[in-house]
């Protein structure tokens, strides 16, 4: 199991670990053999260094199944209080993508295209200071 924090309690998926590290898309779904679900994991495919590079990790929340990062389980009990914190209703399909500062960015109610996560993304401030301190880098 995932995102263990001592200050929270046990078996609690703690969000705030990401902070400053990582920017979050978090797929809610009612189950993983959901149409919509697997229409957007889909697309996700082949996008590895699209989502690396913009340092996004990506959680799959169900209702029923296994909630997963990654290739690790999410607890059920983690999976409901994440649900209850963005205000998912149950059979909903809903994309939430958090910021590194850990503030919601964008919500959709249906599928989203990579593009627009891409480029919202590229156009946040700290994503325009990561790109020129890379290529600053990659100068050197």
């Amino acid at each position: 199991m995932v995102g263990l924090n001592s200050g929270q309690p046990q078996g609690t998926l703690d969000l705030a670990t990401y902070n400053w590290k990582n920017r979050l898309l978090l797929v809610f779904a009612p189950r993983e053999e959901d149409e919509t679900y697997q229409n957007f994991m889909e697309k996700l495919q082949g996008q590895e260094d699209e989502i690396t590079d913009r340092d996004l990790i990506i959680f799959s929340i169900f209702e029923s199944g296994e909630s997963r990062l990654r290739d690790s389980s999410i607890d059920q009990h983690s999976a409901a209080s994440l649900r209850n914190r963005f205000s998912i209703q149950p059979g909903q399909f809903i994309v939430v993508l958090v910021g590194k500062g850990g503030g919601e960015k964008l919500r959709r109610k249906s599928e989203v295209e990579l593009k627009e996560i891409f480029s919202l993304i590229d156009s946040m401030p700290m994503r325009q200071r990561e790109m020129r301190e890379r290529s600053v880098f990659q100068l050197h």
